[in-house]
């Protein structure tokens, strides 16, 4: 999907990172606070956008709708836990596996679908090999009831029907999210999300980047209170692109990357440190860096399920 605009300010517009289609009504319903109907209203409008790219041609094997801005195709074993989510057979978003039988990922990947459509593709760094890796259904999930309530937390936990055979990257504990994302701390994104600015151009290939750790005064002037929370979320973009054309972007997580792990490199390994929430309208503009759920924060929720 490309970045549906849904609140204004005098910076830049924002967006959810969402899923790649969306079927849900929100309209009006008075108990979303308004920074969920903010949300979730970008996921409302992308079923509209994902019909642009057109139906899979009949007999092919379910392919993403796009993938990372910028970056580098991924090295599938720096990445064994990174996951995509599909939905009715089209990439919905991104996650990773964090236990045997438990996938992180966006809350608004999870609230108010059918988790009976959902399959979980994992080992699958190319998305057109149907004989790679394993698809998973899934059991139960859970997204966090802050999410529900507030729109802050946006995270939830899948319960998947049958272990997975890969090795789980380690969510950050608050001590580690301390010590690894700070301001200019260098991380690690991956996902099938847009390639393009505009969420255009698809690509089958897991894709990742660095982010680099902004301030928060910086998601602040471009989201305001109403959508960030530095106490929850990580402000984060990539490196200026050379060839970013009339605007100045940088590599960043897009549009259908919601939900995917933004990783640190510890002594003892990566840990996942945020998951992949929203951005600004245009993917990887400088006035709109991207915005993390930050793990640490939820981190005995994700434990408990």
């Amino acid at each position: 999907m490309s970045w549906t605009s849904v609140t204004s300010t005098p910076s830049t517009t924002a967006t959810s990172l969402g899923s790649t289609e969306d079927g849900r009504d929100t309209r009006g319903d008075p108990k979303l606070s308004r920074r969920q109907r903010n949300l979730l209203a970008a996921l409302a409008c992308a079923a509209t956008a994902s019909l642009l790219a057109g139906p899979p041609a009949a007999g092919a094997a379910p392919r993403a709708h796009s993938s990372i801005v910028g970056g580098a195709p991924a090295d599938p074993a720096q990445w064994p836990y990174s996951v995509a989510i599909f939905r009715k057979g089209h990439l919905h978003c991104g996650g990773s596996v964090i236990g045997p039988e438990k996938v992180l990922t966006a809350g608004h990947c999870v609230e108010g679908f059918n988790l009976a459509n959902f399959q979980v593709i994992v080992g699958r760094s190319n998305l057109r090999d149907p004989a790679a890796g394993q698809s998973i259904g899934v059991a139960s999930g859970r997204v966090h009831p802050d999410f529900v309530q507030t729109g802050l937390h946006d995270v939830a936990v899948l319960n998947l029907a049958s272990p997975t055979n890969v090795q789980p990257v380690a969510v950050a504990t608050p001590d580690e999210n301390n010590a690894t994302t700070a301001v200019g701390a260098l991380l690690r994104v991956a996902g099938y999300g847009a390639v393009t600015p505009f969420g255009l151009h698809l690509s089958p290939f897991l894709k990742t980047t660095i982010e680099q750790v902004r301030t928060d005064r910086r998601c602040l002037k471009a989201y305001t209170q109403d959508l960030f929370a530095p106490e929850s979320m990580i402000c984060a973009l990539g490196a200026r692109r050379k060839k970013g054309g009339r605007f100045k972007i940088h590599t960043s997580a897009c549009s259908g990357d919601s939900g995917g792990p933004l990783v640190a490199d510890t002594a003892t390994g990566p840990v996942e440190v945020g998951t992949v929430s929203y951005g600004g309208a245009l993917c990887g503009l400088s006035a709109a860096p991207t915005v993390y759920s930050r793990v640490s924060a939820s981190f005995d929720f994700i434990n408990g399920n």
